[in-house]
C-alpha cells in the first residue's frame, strides 16, 4: 500500500477512536462540540428545563458538583408545586434546604426563573409588602425617590418594580416596641425592631445586579 494512503487511512481511524471514547462536559456535550445521550438513569432535560439550567448557572455560578438533572428537577417541582397551589415560601425552603448557602432573596429569584423557562403560566407579577407591628409610630415607606407615610399596624402590598431599593422607617412616639418587614412575594427579606424612646425600626432591600435577587440591605 501506498505511505501516504496508508498514513491517511491510520489518521481517519485516530479521529474515529476519538470521538467513541472523547471526553464530555457537564454540558452534555463531547469535546467536539456534537450532542451526547444521557445516561439511562438519567431522564433527558426539556427544552425549557436546559433553558432553566442555563439562566441558574449564569445567575448564580453553580459549580461542577450540582448537577444539571438536580437543577432541571428542581425547576421542575417549582412548576408542580406552584401549580398546586404551593406557596412561594415553601418553595424558598426547599431551594435554601437543597442549597445551603442560598438567601430568602435568590431563593425568591430561583423560583421566578423557573416559572419563566418552564411554566410561564405560573408566572405571576411580583409583589412588595410593607409590614408594621408595634406601638404608636410615625412610619415612612416606598421605594427610592418615595416618602409615603403610614401608620401602626400597617400591611401595604404593591407591585414590586425596579426602583434602587425599597425600605421602612418606623419611629416610636415615645417609649415601647414597633417592628417591620419587607417581603418580596410574600418572603420576608429584611427585618428590624426597636424598642425605647423615639428609636427607630429600619428595613431596606435592594436588588443584586447580578442575578436579580432582592436582598437585605439592614
Amino acid at each position: 500500500m501506498n505511505k501516504r494512503v496508508l498514513a491517511a487511512l491510520t489518521a481517519v481511524l485516530a479521529l474515529a477512536g476519538c470521538a467513541s471514547s472523547g471526553t464530555h462536559d457537564k454540558s452534555g456535550q463531547s469535546a467536539s462540540g456534537q450532542p451526547t445521550p444521557s445516561p439511562v438513569a438519567t431522564p433527558g432535560l426539556s427544552a425549557s428545563q436546559q433553558q432553566f439550567v442555563s439562566d441558574m448557572r449564569t445567575a448564580f455560578s453553580f459549580g461542577s458538583s450540582v448537577a444539571d438533572g438536580d437543577l432541571g428537577d428542581f425547576g421542575q417541582q417549582v412548576c408542580s408545586d406552584r401549580q398546586s397551589g404551593t406557596s412561594p415560601a415553601a418553595e424558598v425552603s426547599s431551594a435554601r434546604s437543597a442549597w445551603s448557602n442560598t438567601s430568602k432573596g435568590d431563593a425568591v429569584q430561583m423560583i421566578v426563573l423557573a416559572e419563566k423557562d418552564i411554566c410561564p403560566d405560573q408566572l405571576k407579577r411580583q409583589t412588595i409588602t410593607y409590614v408594621v407591628r408595634g406601638d404608636s409610630a410615625d412610619v415612612t415607606y416606598g421605594p427610592s425617590g418615595s416618602d409615603y407615610t403610614g401608620t401602626v399596624p400597617m400591611t401595604v402590598t404593591r407591585r414590586l418594580g425596579s426602583p434602587s431599593y425599597y425600605a421602612i422607617n418606623a419611629q416610636l412616639n415615645g417609649s415601647g416596641t414597633v417592628s417591620c418587614k419587607l417581603k418580596v412575594d410574600g418572603v420576608t427579606i429584611s427585618s428590624g425592631s426597636a424598642t425605647g424612646s423615639y428609636n427607630i425600626a429600619s428595613c431596606q432591600i435592594g436588588q443584586n445586579l447580578n442575578t436579580g435577587s432582592w436582598e437585605n440591605e439592614n
